[in-house]
């Protein structure tokens, strides 16, 4: 698995609620809000914030009040919407200072979010980790990487890996030509978190991230008429 090519912008604030409703009304029927939260590991706050989120992009692609939106949250499943009829996939992703959520009109999706601070501390042995889990082609990519950039290449590496589990609805699990073959069945898109047209994600620091839906769900999927 190689870095995702294609890019996603993230939508941010109420502001952006109408770019979000295109995104999923769209082709690529797929859209990502971030929430601006604090910078903790503690996330009882982070949840409820992007639940908010979910709750009001979701009452207005429905055309229901927000406060009428039900999420559940089986055990060791994804967050889904009590809407099954409207076949949303749904997945969100949290780190100090940001949360994420995707939703996807017709396919499942995963997304994931790291924070970028001291990468090269972070990770000092990315190179191992690549080898167990990205598999032969991210690590040969990587280390054809100049130097100073591989810790946040291998970050991105990373969440791109994260969000194709989520999607595919797996636990992390070390790269096999099995699993490879899983993850090629996964559109990635690398997360932008500035190039929105209705302004940037107001956060406290610097992220990567990146969003995976599966690609044969994606194609099948029409613009939705509301």
């Amino acid at each position: 698995m190689l870095p995702a090519t294609q890019v996603l912008a993230v939508r941010s604030g109420p502001h952006s609620l109408p770019v979000a409703l295109q995104d999923i009304r769209s082709v690529q029927a797929l859209t990502v809000v971030g929430v601006a939260t604090p910078v903790t590991t503690q996330r009882t706050v982070a949840r409820g914030l992007v639940r908010d989120a979910l709750r009001q992009t979701l009452g207005a692609f429905l055309d229901q009040p927000a406060a009428s939106i039900a999420l559940v949250s089986p055990p060791s499943q994804a967050i889904a919407v009590d809407a099954p009829r409207e076949r949303l996939g749904l997945s969100v992703s949290h780190a100090p200072g940001l949360s994420l959520a995707a939703i996807a009109q017709g396919a499942r999706v995963g997304v994931d979010v790291v924070r970028i601070e001291n990468a090269a501390e972070a990770y000092p042995d990315w190179l191992c980790v690549a080898r167990d889990y990205l598999g032969p082609q991210a690590t040969a990519w990587l280390q054809a990487t100049p130097a100073t950039d591989c810790p946040v290449a291998f970050m991105q590496a990373w969440t791109q890996f994260e969000a194709c589990l989520k999607c595919l609805g797996l636990g992390l699990t070390e790269w096999s030509p099995q699993l490879g073959a899983q993850l090629a069945t996964c559109q990635v898109w690398a997360l932008d978190f500035g190039a929105n047209h209705s302004g940037p994600v107001a956060t406290d620091g610097h992220f990567i991230g990146s969003v995976a839906v599966q690609a044969p769900a994606l194609r099948s999927v029409h613009p939705a008429q509301r």
